[in-house]
């Protein structure tokens, strides 16, 4: 059987400008080191949903401006944070749109 193991360099390529990008939200489960790749190869216009809820995986795409458009029931950092801040500050400046998936 052929290695089908790729890096997270090579993973990154795979997603373009304007995508969707769907995971699981909250605090865990969070692929923060391919979101930090994708923020660095410049990925914009992602279309991003959370299946579960959101947290610091959103609110990071969120204040890279990587993200326009989001989708999920809920964006918080749980007890840490009420309100994710990148998000609150991109929705009151109209930066961003958010639908409510609940």
């Amino acid at each position: 059987m052929r290695n089908k193991q790729i890096t997270l360099d090579q993973a990154a390529t795979i997603v373009r400008d304007g995508d969707q990008i769907i995971f699981n939200g909250g605090m865990n489960w969070t692929p923060m080191a391919m979101l930090r790749e994708l923020v660095r190869k410049g990925i914009k216009d992602v279309y991003t949903m959370a299946v579960v809820g959101g947290a610091m995986n959103m609110d990071f795409l969120i204040g890279s401006g990587s993200t326009g458009q989001m989708e999920t029931c809920s964006l918080d950092f749980g007890s840490f944070s009420r309100v994710a801040p990148n998000y609150e500050r991109y929705q009151k400046s109209n930066q961003i749109k958010m639908l409510d998936n609940t």
